[in-house]
């Protein structure tokens, strides 16, 4: 399901043939962060099933690895997207004026 996501969103991105912007690496961090979060909770789902301690921890390990990361790409897309929108609005309010 998350292939055929980010294929799609790929697709999508390179058939409009322009440059790609704040919004779009907003909609790819929330993407990885659904994919993450998902992937981790079947594979804790896995490891508790197989009743292994170690397995279980490994999992955790990994999985709140990979959901800290994209949690930090999310947040810093929103940053950066917030920062553009701001500049351009400053931009457009200074050359009124």
């Amino acid at each position: 399901m998350f292939c055929l996501a980010w294929a799609g969103y790929g697709g999508w991105a390179i058939t409009r043939r322009a440059p790609l912007f704040a919004l779009d690496r907003v909609i790819a961090a929330w993407l990885a962060l659904a994919a993450s979060v998902v992937t981790t909770v079947f594979t804790v789902t896995v490891a508790v099933q197989r009743g292994s301690g170690v397995t279980l921890a490994v999992a955790l390990a990994a999985g709140a690895a990979f959901v800290a990361v994209a949690v930090l790409l999310a947040v810093r897309a929103h940053f950066r997207r917030a920062a553009l929108l701001r500049r351009t609005r400053e931009l457009s309010d200074g050359g009124a004026a």
